[in-house]
């Protein structure tokens, strides 16, 4: 068959590096409307010492990156995150306050520090362990991130520890987030066991949820960053890519798409994966198939932007302490969270510098995304001397912006999915991937580009219209 991928994010170039990998005769091409490959993994450089534009790190629990990596040989370039100094910490009621272990999952490790850390009110710690007598919600809804926290852990518990950690994964507003969509296991555990803490406690129990196994940590990277994962997938599909090419309709007759770049060129296809953003996709199919477009045109995105700052450390007046911190909303800050990667991955930076991340952003926070990029810079620096006491000038810095760019899971969102997936059915040979639809992390991507790629390579004829 003729493939035809569009989107060269990391979904994208996996669905061609298996196709190249495992092809049984079969044409693919991939297209991408800018001028680079890898969409969110971007890296630059500051001073020589390379830096995460996108994401930083991702889940070792989750097998398909890591199944990818080592496949490109890569895997002895994987770095964990440090074991020992690990602590995070949020800034709430004007200072900085330590997550006591465990507790950025909902779930303390060990009772007393929880108890005597200074993070909650005493009435607050009281109210979350009531949650192991909280009912079970019996009624089939999709109920919002912030109706499960207060319904099971406190309004507290919510803004302190819900809302800064969970939001900030989707970079969205815990009043707007779907339970079921973006943390399905929460729902999972509170229908199997009556309680979330009564579950996470039982399934540690027998070993579940532990160690992700390979002696890693939960969270890793690689050693340049995890944009040196996009650049050899990039590596691998060079001989099919066609860069700042733009598809500007899909047409399909006779079971043969008919695909339109800008510019008056045509390509026949026999199969189609959209790897790329719902609005790009909507935009692609608004001429042939408008319910479609439209069905696309319901997904929602926040913007965000992350400025790195390199220092010698040798010029700071202390050394950082832990991973980095989150700020909750209200503090008067810009910032919405800040990673201390030189700290959070050892060998990931030279000794002697230290990289901050700091964010910006986000659904309900998007207000400093105004600023021009050297007012992003002053922004950052500001937060972090009111916050840190950091008064050091850094060596440099690499600022980068994503508007519109992280998918939003609302409420609604799975049903938006499924009924989208089954008009799909009705157009064979048509495939949407990536972050959009069932998970917004690199493995998620990298499984869903794999699966359109198995579809199209198990099937003799184009496979069953769907999402991936």
């Amino acid at each position: 068959m003729r493939v035809l991928v569009v989107g060269g994010g990391v979904a994208g170039l996996s669905c061609v590096h298996d196709l190249l990998k495992g092809s049984a005769g079969h044409e693919a091409t991939l297209l991408e409307a800018s001028g680079r490959l890898g969409g969110k993994l971007l890296g630059g450089s500051i001073d020589g010492v390379a830096a995460d534009a996108g994401p930083d790190s991702f889940l070792s629990t989750r097998p398909w990156a890591l199944e990818l990596i080592r496949e490109l040989g890569l895997f002895g370039e994987v770095l964990c995150t440090e074991r020992q100094k690990r602590d995070v910490f949020v800034l709430s009621r004007g200072k900085l306050r330590k997550y006591p272990e465990g507790l950025m999952m909902l779930i303390p490790s060990r009772v007393w520090p929880f108890l005597t850390s200074d993070l909650l009110p005493l009435t607050a710690k009281l109210r979350i362990g009531l949650e192991f007598f909280i009912p079970r919600l019996r009624e089939e809804r999709d109920e919002s991130l912030a109706e499960f926290g207060l319904r099971r852990f406190g309004e507290a518990a919510l803004r302190t520890v819900i809302e800064p950690v969970f939001a900030g994964i989707y970079a969205g507003d815990v009043e707007s987030l779907s339970l079921a969509s973006a943390f399905p296991l929460f729902r999972e555990l509170e229908r199997e066991y009556g309680s979330v803490l009564r579950g996470v406690y039982a399934r540690r129990r027998r070993g579940e949820g532990g160690d992700p196994g390979q002696g890693l940590t939960m969270f890793v990277t690689l050693k340049g960053g995890v944009a040196r994962l996009a650049d050899a997938l990039a590596e691998r599909a060079r001989p099919c890519v066609r860069l700042k090419t733009r598809v500007a309709s899909i047409r399909r007759e006779k079971g043969i798409f008919r695909v339109s770049l800008e510019g008056g060129e045509t390509i026949r296809a026999d199969a189609v994966v959209l790897a790329a953003p719902t609005d790009a996709a909507a935009a692609i199919l608004r001429e042939d198939a408008p319910e479609l477009a439209c069905m696309l045109e319901g997904f929602q995105f926040s913007s965000t932007a992350v400025v790195n700052l390199l220092y010698d450390s040798a010029s700071m007046a202390r050394p950082l302490e832990g991973f980095g911190f989150l700020v909750e909303r209200g503090e008067g800050v810009s910032l919405t969270a800040a990673t201390f990667t030189s700290n959070k991955f050892p060998g990931r930076v030279p000794e002697g510098k230290t990289l901050i991340r700091c964010y910006f952003g986000g659904a309900g926070r998007e207000g400093p995304l105004a600023l021009d990029d050297d007012g992003l810079l002053r922004a950052a620096r500001s937060d972090l001397r009111r916050i840190l006491g950091l008064e050091a000038a850094p060596l440099g810095s690499l600022v980068h912006r994503w508007p519109k760019a992280n998918a939003l899971y609302n409420v609604g969102h799975g049903a938006r999915v499924a009924a989208l997936d089954a008009k799909l059915s009705a157009v064979p040979g048509l495939l949407l991937a990536g972050g959009c639809y069932r998970g917004i992390g690199i493995p998620e991507c990298i499984r869903s580009g794999r699966e359109a790629a198995r579809r199209i390579l198990e099937s003799r004829a184009a496979p069953t219209g769907g999402i991936v």
